[in-house]
């Protein structure tokens, strides 16, 4: 694997709508809160975009304790020595004291921050080990020389973290530029592997600085492992395709005689599904919507699906995906419970031609749901 998870399409819905609580449905550890700052998922800030964008973490609430945060942690599948991640930042003010700050950090299993990346008051990036759950605290590593981020524009921040005892290393880019005094090596940043990372906005001193919004999209995490997507990522965006059209229905239809305009879902709805009542049931495919035409290359496609069962026999889902319906990349074949939970693999490469997607290939793809067992 390299590419190990994407979130909230720029300009889309995305899969959870409004609702921050379905986060947490198998993806998200965590959506945190503290004191009366909270995370959420609301309108995305640039005019340029429109109303229907969502994104995360805003917060025009004022801190209520001396110590408050709001985010969400984001646990990956399997811990790493090295964790990519990507996304475009949005500010709504640069902070004005230096207890108030947005931030990211990389974290063990045991919620041990292995690095911390905070923004300035005066737009610096500033790296520290072993600071708080909330991002306060740690020894600073580094501060870049001069501003690299500004309030009110997206920036798209990559970061690179690799943890070791004495051996730790990261580096910084904004906008596809290394920040060359965030580039660092041979740092204490732990002996244990990367599991999780945090991202949100940390208020000090009862409400010093309210206001402190951290807006995040187009989020892409990515190891080091495999020979596709393996580095920095560079200014990528990330898209929803949604069913358009039932090319092999199969399973049942909550309601009507068709099944894809049920799972064209841009929030989290149990009231309309498609269902399989047998593991002999043949899978159900689907066409999906093409992707934008100023799209030129595909770092990976990510299906997801959200699933649950309503008895207690045994029951598992394969999802996969094919360019030319006979082809075909399946995901793993996942035991399906009684709580509703997100589940996603990742596809870098056309199973058809072993390399890279094309937009071509994409735009014809269709995606099967498989019932297994």
């Amino acid at each position: 694997m390299a590419i190990i998870w994407a979130d909230f399409p720029s300009g889309q819905l995305g899969i959870y709508g409004t609702d921050r609580a379905s986060m947490l449905n198998g993806i998200w550890a965590e959506v945190s809160s503290q004191g009366s700052a909270y995370a959420a998922l609301v309108a995305d800030p640039d005019p340029n975009v429109g109303a229907n964008g969502v994104v995360f973490f805003s917060n025009s609430s004022t801190a209520s304790s001396a110590e408050s945060y709001k985010g969400g942690r984001l646990a990956i599948p399997a811990e790493v020595t090295t964790l990519g991640l990507g996304f475009r930042w949005w500010l709504a003010k640069l902070p004005t004291n230096t207890g108030s700050f947005p931030f990211v950090s990389f974290r063990t299993n045991t919620n041990t921050d292995i690095l911390t990346v905070r923004v300035t008051t005066t737009g610096q990036l500033q790296l520290a080990t072993g600071a708080s759950d909330s991002g306060h605290g740690g020894t600073t590593l580094a501060t870049s020389i001069g501003p690299v981020l500004t309030a009110n524009a997206y920036q798209h921040v990559e970061i690179k973290a690799t943890k070791g005892a004495g051996t730790g290393a990261v580096e910084v880019r904004v906008n596809g530029i290394e920040i060359p005094s965030l580039t660092i090596t041979g740092q204490a940043m732990g002996a244990s592997n990367i599991a999780q990372v945090f991202l949100g906005s940390a208020e000090e001193g009862g409400g010093t600085d309210g206001n402190m919004s951290s807006y995040i999209k187009d989020l892409v995490l990515w190891d080091t492992s495999g020979t596709e997507g393996n580095d920095f990522q560079g200014s990528v965006a990330v898209r929803d395709l949604y069913t358009d059209a039932d090319i092999s229905l199969n399973w049942t239809p909550s309601t009507g005689s068709t099944g894809w305009d049920l799972l064209d879902k841009t929030s989290v709805d149990d009231v309309t599904y498609i269902s399989a009542a047998s593991s002999a049931i043949s899978p159900y495919v689907a066409s999906l919507t093409d992707l934008p035409d100023d799209v030129t290359s595909i770092r990976a496609l990510l299906p997801i699906v959200r699933t649950v069962k309503t008895d207690g026999g045994d029951c598992n889902i394969q999802v996969g995906l094919t360019p030319n319906n006979t082809d075909w990349d399946d995901g793993a074949d996942r035991p399906i419970t009684t709580a509703s939970t997100f589940y996603w693999d990742v596809s870098q490469v056309s199973p058809d031609t072993l390399a890279p997607w094309t937009p071509v290939e994409v735009n014809s793809a269709y995606v099967r749901i498989d019932r297994t067992l």
